[in-house]
């Protein structure tokens, strides 16, 4: 009965089918899990992309502790974060960089929309602010919208002046050519009488 229930064998210990669960970093800490080093590049890339966390606290001007509310980590993670030269996890490296293009995309977004004691309060206020720059934008493409519908007046204005330039031009030139055709025939008149 005690030989039905056995532990894995030695040749299974070393290949590892032991465990499907296992992961290498137990027995090596430094070897790493592709996933692992999936992450790891894409913290690199959103590094060089945004800066170090000490860059983007300072452009967000926030204080270490809100920065640790906003992020809901505890403050002696970011100093230990900071310390150890930007070591932190990813998922705070990709919070950072989704908080940064929110800010980027929602005009007048402060840190106070996600630490505020009232969010909505807030969520009104980023609202109205995107409310008036949106009137602003049509106040101007209205604005541009009189002044092309006066420059295209102007031009028919100026087709239309054109056209009877045209026209005068015309005229003249029927006129000129009557007149000429005229003295020639007065001229041819003038020669058969003076030749008679």
């Amino acid at each position: 009965m005690q030989d039905e229930i056995q532990g894995p064998g030695e040749d299974q210990l070393q290949k590892g089918a032991f465990d499907e669960g296992f992961i290498e970093d137990d027995l090596n800490p430094r070897s790493k899990t592709s996933l692992r080093m999936n992450y790891e590049a894409q913290v690199a890339v959103i590094q060089r992309q945004i800066g170090n966390l000490e860059q983007i606290r300072g452009d967000l001007g926030l204080s270490q502790r809100k920065i640790s509310q906003l992020l809901m980590v505890d403050p002696s993670s970011w100093t230990r974060w900071v310390k150890q030269g930007d070591e932190a996890p990813p998922h705070i490296w990709r919070a950072l960089q989704w908080y940064l293009a929110l800010r980027e995309k929602i005009p007048g977004l402060t840190p106070n929309y996600f630490l505020g004691s009232s969010p909505q309060v807030l969520h009104q206020k980023a609202l109205q602010e995107v409310d008036l720059e949106r009137q602003a934008r049509r106040e101007e493409i209205e604005k541009l919208s009189l002044e092309l519908r006066g420059v295209f007046s102007e031009r028919e204005k100026l087709k239309s002046e054109l056209q009877e330039l045209k026209k005068d031009l015309k005229f003249h030139r029927n006129i000129s050519i009557v007149v000429l055709l005229i003295g020639l025939a007065w001229a041819g008149v003038f020669f058969f009488w003076k030749g008679l």
